[in-house]
């Protein structure tokens, strides 16, 4: 009997033949590389964090798992992983490869040099096709001897990449690189035979490719990323890509689009794409790849984290094969999942980009050296075993008994709680007072782009009923009744409340606090104005301003959206410009007025017209109400928003910690 899933996704599940020695990968699913530091040692050696991350892809379904080095070493990230002679760093690269392979996998090793992007050390030139100022620093323009010098790089790279097990090699072609500095007219303005037509600009990573081939043969798989459009003005576009796949095709044996480039920082939330923007927002680079007549196959990669949308993609013949990343670190069984038709189990991407930039929180609003300053302490907003988290996987033990387990509150974190507790065996039961899961989680439900968000929740709930989870709606858990139920342990996730301040004029009645707005909006006027401007605030503009309503956020501090990651938070400012949000920084509600705000600035008082007022100046924790289930159980833990008013990252953590450590 056919299995179901080659019934419904008959290309994803196609095996994929690559080359001239007609390689096979088992389906078009492809781990698309990310973390050139996730878990290595001081000398680059890759160790067991590193070793269950990358095999975790592999065990989970994928194709082919793609693990990231840099020429020179370290040279645009610290810490990097190494596969040179020195400590044996290619021997040691096995151990993975082991794994990879007994799962029928391929293992790919990405490779690319820093360019105009090197950080400053010994040893290495900030260089690339042309000379200009970069940062504030000074970027060279290479001479014969600089390219030599990088294409004896890549060669040798090759080299200790077959050395190291690998079936391929990924050239990193994109991202604003030094190949993409060739490749780009942003930055390639060479008057020589490696500037000016597209061919010219081709010519130097074609040489890179054929000096790999000399090393490798066709003994590895040689696959291109390369921007399907630079996402800069001035730059390549989805056409030019077309014409670049041409010619690079002629030694690669396949290539992917993506896009971005670290000139313009405003293109780093479409590199990684966040949740503003559609999905497969690089397929037509793909399609246009393909329909200029490359042979070989090409795959797409952004945002592209629903097997029916894969599916389409192949169908349409936009791409012959697909690439994820950060689906791929939510849910490292997203492929088995879809094999075994259990597509109500995959954990959702919330495309937030907290897996990139959560360790460098605040470095577009301070003055922050993000090397210095930042600590890589990196999460998945809704994965709590991801990187640093893989050690709980060894280090909690299965619980030793089972016992009786009560969660009260069923917002984000307490649904994680009660489904992890759930699945280590333990009896528990739910308590709810409102008819709905959620909490929190359920206000986003109606923005355009918060579907990730919902996606999330209505994951949650479907896990809770799974895993056996009694859950009790509309009934309000007191001390009380918890205390006569005498259960073991107790999870107190009873959430926060908002701050209400002390503004003369916020109980009148067009003032709205912004959890009685959502889902709502029929009580607004035309004109809103905003008290507060972080990421609630700045968020429910965006919404409101779409839907017709003229807005204005006033906010106390220096900068808008300030606890955001930075490609979340980049994304927010665009939209809020196109979306024509009128904005006050460094501002004091002095009094809300029927029509009006009062607002003092540095520059004096002025005031701001509006028919609604909406109060969005943050939450703080129940700490009375968490603290009366203080003494109602042999344990008592407090998890979410409860023990810190926080985020969704600290949701999922303390929830999952909770429910897997009683």
């Amino acid at each position: 009997m056919k299995p179901l899933y080659k019934e419904k996704y008959p290309l994803l599940f196609t095996p994929l033949i690559v080359g001239k020695n007609k390689v096979e990968y088992k389906n078009r699913i492809f781990q698309a590389p990310m973390g050139m530091a996730l878990g290595t040692d001081a000398n680059g050696l890759i160790n067991i964090i590193g070793e269950e991350y990358y095999s975790s892809f592999a065990r989970g379904g994928f194709a082919q798992i793609c693990l990231p080095i840099e020429v020179p070493k370290d040279g645009g990230h610290p810490r990097t992983y190494s596969i040179d002679e020195q400590y044996h760093a290619f021997m040691n690269m096995h151990k993975l490869q082991r794994v990879v392979h007994a799962y029928g996998a391929r293992s790919s090793c990405e490779i690319y040099h820093a360019g105009c992007c090197m950080t400053p050390g010994p040893g290495r030139t900030i260089m690339s096709a042309s000379a200009f100022v970069y940062n504030g620093r000074q970027v060279k323009e290479m001479d014969d001897k600089d390219m030599e010098d990088v294409a004896q790089m890549y060669a040798h790279a090759a080299f200790m990449v077959k050395r190291a097990g690998f079936d391929a090699i990924t050239l990193h072609y994109g991202h604003g690189w030094l190949m993409n500095n060739f490749l780009s007219p942003l930055t390639n303005h060479r008057t020589d035979e490696f500037g000016g037509s597209v061919e010219n600009r081709c010519r130097y990573p074609l040489m890179i490719m054929k000096r790999i081939r000399q090393e490798v043969g066709n003994d590895l798989v040689i696959e291109v990323r390369m921007n399907g459009s630079d996402m800069m003005e001035g730059g390549i576009t989805p056409e030019d890509a077309a014409e670049q796949a041409l010619i690079l095709s002629e030694e690669a044996d396949m290539l992917h689009m993506t896009c971005g480039t670290r000139l313009d920082a405003s293109s780093r939330p479409k590199m990684h794409p966040t949740h503003f923007l559609e999905r497969a927002h690089n397929a037509r680079a793909s399609e246009l790849a393909k329909k200029a007549g490359v042979k070989i196959p090409v795959g797409v990669v952004g945002s592209i984290h629903d097997p029916d949308l894969a599916e389409k993609l192949l169908e349409e013949g936009k791409a012959d094969y697909v690439l994820t990343a950060r689906q791929a670190l939510t849910d490292s069984d997203f492929v088995n999942k879809i094999r075994e038709g259990r597509l109500e189990d995959i954990r959702p991407c919330l495309r937030c980009d907290f897996c990139l930039d959560g360790s460098k929180r605040g470095s577009l609003t301070t003055e922050v050296n993000i090397r210095k300053d930042s600590t890589y302490d990196r999460q998945c907003a809704v994965n709590p075993l991801w990187y640093q988290g893989i050690t709980k996987k060894h280090l909690i033990p299965a619980p030793s008994r089972k016992r009786k387990v009560v969660v009260i509150g069923g917002g984000i974190a307490g649904m994680q709680a009660a489904f992890t507790a759930a699945e280590r065996g333990h009896d528990v039961t739910l308590y709810e007072k409102s008819d709905k899961l959620g909490g929190q989680a359920l206000f986003s439900d109606g923005m355009w782009f918060k579907q990730e968000m919902k996606a999330f929740r209505e994951y949650l709930i479907r896990q809770v009923h799974k895993s056996g989870v009694h859950v009790l709606m509309n009934v309000e858990a007191t001390p009380k009744l918890i205390s006569e139920i005498d259960p073991d342990v107790a999870i107190i996730a009873v959430g926060a409340e908002q701050v209400v301040p002390p503004i003369p004029g916020i109980d009148g009645k067009n003032v709205f606090m912004s959890w009685d707005v959502f889902g709502h909006y029929e009580l607004l006027g035309k004109r809103v104005a905003i008290v507060g401007g972080g990421l609630v605030g700045c968020e429910l503009s965006i919404d409101l301003a779409g839907q017709g309503h003229d807005v204005t956020v006033v906010e106390l501090g220096h900068y808008l959206a300030a606890t955001a990651q930075i490609s979340e938070r980049m994304h927010i400012m665009e939209f809020m410009k196109k979306n024509n949000v009128a904005s006050l920084v460094d501002a004091t509600v002095e009094s809300i007025e029927p029509d009006h705000l009062n607002v003092r600035t540095a520059e004096g008082t002025q005031t701001i017209e509006a028919d609604s007022f909406i109060i969005c100046t943050g939450t703080r924790s129940l700490t009375d109400l968490r603290d009366s289930f203080r003494d109602t159980a042999f344990d008592v833990i407090n998890i979410g928003d409860c023990m810190r008013a926080s985020d969704i990252v600290n949701a999922v953590r303390t929830g999952w910690d909770a429910g897997a450590t009683v």
